[in-house]
């Protein structure tokens, strides 16, 4: 009868979700965890396109800002395009010299504003440059033996990407003889078109030049300069420049106010000489030798949300083995699926985080995603573990996401801030799990 009644009694001892012995105990339940620790990289994959499909958006309706506006506004000259033929086999080729100034000076000033296109936006600007310069009229060097200089149809050119950049026609004098400027046919040498003007220009002699240019465009300005000893200085209204290019400023100063720049580039750290041929200028070398300012954003919410995303599995980590060790230290049980939820409820903290920074700036967007993901994970987790100390998941969370948005604000040190983040993390688990029986038993 004794042994009736044990094998009846049997049947009702079922085993837990991973079956009996070692599996059923607190590594058993680990292992579990850690399988949904890493079931969930794939939709903080998923979030991660979504950033970057934000980010394509932003990118098209920035585009669609500016583009109408004058794109990104670069030039290039003035310079001296020199015609020549050569006869080979009785084919009759033609080619270009290109003269740049000897020594060349820019000051521009620039102003600013933002425009929007639904929830995006742009800085447009609007600039006055004035150049002045002198130009030595010898192309010896340049032109291949035997070939004929067309010095009757010398032209004086100004190039940029988008003749619609010049808010007015440009005013150029050429030995204080007022010029008259005129759309060229064809894509420019370094950018997509020119303007030019016939020129009286006399070989082995000194030219001086000078042009003043009404310029619009968004979101920067550079200048290719890439002969000759250049000096240029700029000055605008933005708050957040970056200078860039194939050269930094010799002095710079930034302010709330606006920026202002100067450079200097002696003729020998030029990459060309002053007269060469013009298939030595491709377009690629010439975004290489361009230098000038971006205006940038200040925080861009996309750099640092997709960056953010990347210690999402940190968000995941942290709240699953604060309700591990509140399991396996008291005699709570937490199904696999409210893990489920609350990892859920971590990964919703970057689609609020994305979303509200387009709206509110990425602090702000930061700060009420932040609040609300940790009051609904720790009230879930109160309710799961039927006992207010599931709120322990709130102080938790609350620490994470601060180090998280430092680690952000710190880009240069991120690394560093990362490591010592982890290394606390891990010495936490390990003093808070130091006396668990991982084969069965709980402590």
């Amino acid at each position: 009868m004794k042994d009736t009644a044990t094998a009846q009694e049997s049947p009702a001892k079922k085993p837990g979700l991973l079956g009996s012995g070692a599996l059923s105990g607190p590594g058993g339940k680990a292992f579990l965890v850690g399988f949904l620790i890493v079931a969930f990289l794939l939709p903080l994959a998923l979030v991660q396109r979504i950033v970057d499909e934000r980010r394509s958006t932003r990118d098209t309706a920035e585009a669609g800002i500016i583009g109408p506006a004058g794109g990104r506004p670069s030039v290039f000259g003035p310079f001296i395009a020199l015609p020549y033929e050569l006869r080979r086999d009785k084919e009759l080729v033609t080619g270009e010299v290109l003269i740049l100034a000897d020594e060349l000076s820019l000051d521009c000033t620039l102003g600013t504003e933002t425009r929007k296109r639904g929830l995006f936006s742009a800085p447009v600007l609007s600039a006055d440059l004035e150049i002045k310069g002198r130009l030595s009229a010898n192309a010896a060097d340049a032109v291949p033996p035997g070939a004929v200089l067309r010095w009757d149809r010398a032209r004086l050119a100004l190039e940029l990407p988008d003749l619609r950049a010049l808010r007015e026609t440009p005013l150029v004098s050429w030995d204080g003889r007022a010029l008259a400027l005129h759309p060229d046919a064809g894509e420019g040498r370094a950018f997509g078109r020119a303007t030019s003007a016939r020129v009286a220009l006399v070989p082995g002699e000194t030219h001086g030049f000078a042009a003043s240019l009404k310029l619009r465009g968004g979101r920067e300005l550079s200048f290719l300069e890439p002969s000759g000893a250049v000096r240029a200085s700029l000055r605008g209204d933005w708050p957040s420049p970056s200078f860039r290019g194939y050269v930094s400023p010799t002095e710079r100063s930034v302010a709330k106010s606006g920026f202002a720049a100067s450079w200097y580039l002696p003729e020998s750290s030029q990459g060309l000489p002053r007269a060469f041929d013009s298939r030595a200028l491709t377009k690629s070398s010439a975004a290489e030798a361009a230098f000038g300012v971006e205006l940038l954003d200040g925080v861009d919410s996309y750099d640092m949300a997709w960056r953010a995303v990347r210690y999402g599995m940190l968000f995941i980590v942290v709240p699953f083995a604060v309700l591990f060790l509140f399991e396996i230290l008291s005699r709570s049980r937490v199904h696999p699926v409210q893990y489920l939820l609350i990892g859920l409820a971590n990964c919703l903290f970057y689609l609020l985080l994305l979303s509200l920074s387009e709206v509110v700036g990425f602090a702000w967007a930061y700060a009420l995603a932040a609040l609300v993901c940790s009051l609904l994970a720790g009230s879930y987790a109160a309710a799961a573990l039927r006992s207010r100390r599931g709120l322990l998941i709130l102080p938790a969370l609350a620490l994470l996401y601060a180090y998280l948005y430092v680690a952000l604000s710190s880009e240069d040190y991120a690394l560093l801030i990362g490591s010592l983040g982890l290394l606390a993390i891990l010495a936490a688990a390990m003093a808070a799990t130091r006396k668990i029986d991982w084969y069965g038993a709980r402590p």
